[in-house]
């Protein structure tokens, strides 16, 4: 395994445990799960929850290139954080709470740029999305 895949495994398995380690568990009823810039609805195991809407509070950040894939459905490997600025629900500088609701795979999701985040496109088939459908300020 390369130097870098390794750290990049170390930097996703740390995201994980800093939300699931502290007992801060995803609750569809209660206040929102803090999480970083790089936790995605896969990291949290929440596939195949479709129908299922989780809130999340984002802290002040900064996308990074890579971390979207799609443009709403996203493809649950995408950051959370990163999908609701890409989706205009929340503004990278003040970050925020954002709900999503997960979905099931597609064939397809297409890239685009949105408020200044470039998503990616992916064409195999994808085993879990998620929308955003509500953001800071909103209901």
């Amino acid at each position: 395994m390369a130097a870098g895949s390794s750290l990049a495994l170390r930097s996703a398995a740390l995201a994980l445990c800093a939300v699931l380690c502290a007992g801060a568990a995803p609750d569809p009823e209660g206040a929102p799960t803090e999480i970083d810039w790089r936790v995605s609805p896969l990291d949290l195991n929440l596939r195949g929850l479709n129908g299922e809407r989780f809130r999340f509070r984002c802290p002040p950040g900064k996308p990074a290139p890579g971390q979207v894939i799609g443009s709403g459905p996203y493809a649950d490997g995408s950051s959370i954080c990163a999908a609701a600025v890409h989706a205009g629900a929340l503004r990278a500088a003040s970050g925020g709470v954002v709900t999503i609701e997960l979905r099931p795979g597609q064939a397809r999701f297409s890239g685009s740029l949105s408020h200044y985040v470039q998503s990616e496109s992916y064409e195999p088939f994808w085993s879990g999305s998620f929308l955003i459908v509500s953001g800071a300020g909103s209901p």
